[in-house]
């Protein structure tokens, strides 16, 4: 299982970048950036894959799935980007994070899973790090109207988890993140047009972060985390993309200057403590495993 992991924590890591480029993106409404991190990933995967990939060929149902994905990734990145701006980024971090709850819920209502105590309490242990580690930025909210749009975007993308999970096992990764992105860019086209966002007449910095966003946070970061969720059961995943806020505070650091205090070190601790601990419970791996 080292391998996926590993994988998935360093796709959690590009995705920790998504935030930064939100913000840098600007004034570029942040639906719109979203619109163009897919569509030009999307692109590219679609050029790269149409010599050698007929879709009348793929399983339906697997293409059914990844399209529900991507619709629903498409939602989640809506709310999510539009939750940075309106909201602190800890903050949007914090809620967007309780993925784990949502995944395991479903786990277990729907798909009659039963996960061990320890992998429960591993969960539990990544998500009060996650608190910790932003703790100290939680009253810088500006509305409950950004909490309630992150929150929401939580929900969608653990739909996003399971449903691109199941689609991974009739299709390969790229084909996967393929046909979801397309799903995906239609979403945030749609949305962006019914709030009238423009899609163009952005200064130069703007398309050099929608290109970085495009291959940092969807054409590597993405293809890594789907290609690991056909070694990875899904509610193991939620709970190892706990590093995302790990990754974010250190960028914050690294890149914006901002220093971590304390009490946020031993957050980002306590979040790796849980997801090694819930590495090493049994059903953390997905035992069909796709390609």
């Amino acid at each position: 299982m080292a391998r996926p992991l590993l994988v998935l924590l360093l796709g959690a890591f590009g995705i920790a970048c998504a935030a930064i480029f939100v913000r840098l993106a600007l004034p570029a409404p942040p639906i719109v950036t979203g619109f163009w991190r897919l569509a030009l990933a999307t692109g590219v995967l679609a050029l790269a894959l149409a010599p050698r990939v007929q879709l009348a060929e793929l399983p339906r149902r697997a293409v059914l799935e990844a399209l529900a994905a991507g619709a629903c990734f498409g939602v989640d990145l809506a709310l999510w980007n539009t939750a940075l701006v309106e909201t602190s980024v800890a903050t949007a971090t914090l809620l967007v994070n309780t993925t784990p709850v949502f995944v395991g819920a479903f786990a277990v209502w729907v798909l009659g899973e039963r996960p061990s105590v320890r992998l429960v309490a591993g969960g539990a242990l990544a998500l009060a790090g996650v608190a910790l580690l932003l703790g100290d930025d939680l009253d810088a909210r500006v509305s409950l109207r950004g909490d309630a749009l992150a929150l929401a975007a939580a929900l969608f993308y653990s739909a996003y988890l399971l449903w691109i999970q199941r689609a991974r096992r009739g299709l390969d990764a790229v084909v996967a993140v393929a046909i979801s992105g397309a799903a995906s860019t239609l979403v945030l086209g749609a949305a962006a047009l019914l709030l009238g966002d423009p899609f163009t007449g952005f200064p130069l910095h703007s398309w050099a972060v929608f290109a970085a966003s495009a291959t940092v946070s969807h054409l590597a970061a993405v293809v890594g985390i789907v290609w690991a969720l056909a070694h990875l059961r899904a509610t193991f995943a939620a709970i190892a993309l706990l590093a995302q806020p790990v990754g974010t505070a250190l960028l914050g650091w690294w890149w914006l200057g901002e220093a971590l205090t304390p009490l946020q070190l031993g957050g980002g601790a306590l979040v790796l403590a849980g997801i090694a601990a819930a590495s090493r419970m049994p059903e953390a791996v997905e035992r069909p495993a796709g390609r």
